[in-house]
């Protein structure tokens, strides 16, 4: 065997040098912040109450898991961020760190007593938000530059949603601003004002889940932002079930659209939007197009009652049997989110 050059030899004292210097490398081990509710009876508590979130979020390294245990958790404080021109009010304001924040069954961040705030702001992090509640955020002025009653407010971030319901807020349920992009799967936005609100170029993809009896709209999308829907019911919002202005773009499929007002589907501008395999029922009317926007019909859209349960699963007679898209449905016989199959 040919012995190693002068450089390699070279080489690899270096390297058995530097590795002195540097010591043993130990990988960091993520760690779990468990907070409960004012009241809570568990003995694992690191922190409590509402602002207990905020210390276990400021206390965390990236990588690290915010447990939140059964119980409401209301605000006493709050984390402003600034925005353009608005200023972005957080109870929780998740800022430059990968974290998770996690709920147990019976987690519920409570706006409807405290301090008015936005319940979670994610500002140019990574975020995963799983099984929680967030309820009644509301604002202390409506028309300023104070940004409170907003459900999930992301800027410039990456935000994975699981299993999370926004209800009766103010504002809106879920935004995207600047350069974010959101993953929300089964997800409930009820009871609010604008349920899904993108600006700038930000990205959505929706999946397996309800929009529900809003005064805006279900989805709201401007300047370049772009939206994917699939398995998805929007149902009684009063401000257009879906809508985009400006290049913004959406994407819809297996999905239903039902008793929205004036429209369930409206493009203005240069906006564009897709809609397939899914039905449009009891709407006050279907689409609306204005300047060069254009709603484009894919496969297997209908205009008829789509037949279904109150789950929005689809019956023995319904119109939609076996009409579903391809590319996304489960197997065969498997009913999703919106009954489609």
């Amino acid at each position: 065997m040919r012995a190693p050059s002068r450089l390699l030899r070279s080489s690899l004292r270096a390297i058995s040098v530097l590795a002195a210097l540097l010591g043993p490398v130990v990988a960091a081990q993520a760690a779990t912040h468990v907070v409960c509710a004012e009241d809570g009876k568990q003995s694992d508590c690191q922190f409590r109450g509402g602002s207990g979130i905020q210390q276990a979020v400021d206390a965390a390294a990236d990588g690290d898991t915010i447990q939140l245990r059964a119980g409401r958790y209301t605000a006493s404080a709050f984390k402003d961020v600034p925005y353009k021109i608005h200023t972005i009010r957080g109870f929780v304001l998740i800022e430059g760190k990968n974290l998770t924040l996690l709920g147990e069954p019976g987690a519920i961040l409570d706006g409807a007593t405290g301090t008015p705030t936005t319940a979670i702001v994610v500002h140019r992090a990574q975020v995963n938000i799983e099984e929680l509640a967030i309820d009644g955020f509301r604002f202390a002025e409506e028309e300023d530059e104070i940004y409170e009653g907003h459900g999930i407010f992301a800027i410039d971030s990456r935000v994975q949603l699981s299993n999370v319901t926004i209800s009766r807020f103010q504002k809106m349920g879920l935004t995207g601003r600047g350069d974010t992009i959101i993953d929300a799967r089964n997800v409930r936005i009820l009871d609010g004002h604008v349920a899904i609100w993108l600006h700038e170029s930000a990205y959505l993809r929706l999946t397996n889940s309800l929009v529900r009896g809003n005064d805006g709209s279900a989805i709201a999308a401007y300047d370049r932002s772009v939206a994917h829907a699939t398995n998805c019911v929007f149902d009684g919002n009063l401000d257009d079930g879906l809508y985009t202005e400006h290049e913004a773009a959406m994407y819809v499929t297996n999905s239903l659209l039902l008793r929205n007002k004036p429209y369930a589907v409206r493009a203005l501008d240069r906006s564009r939007i897709w809609l397939a395999h899914s039905a449009l029922f009891g709407n006050q009317a279907n689409t609306k197009t204005k300047k060069r926007a254009l709603i484009q019909r894919g496969p297997n859209v209908i205009e008829m009652d789509p037949r279904v349960d109150g789950q929005y699963r689809l019956q023995p007679d319904s119109p939609l049997i076996d009409r579903g898209d391809p590319d996304v449905r489960g197997n065969a016989g498997e009913t999703v989110q919106a009954g489609l199959r």
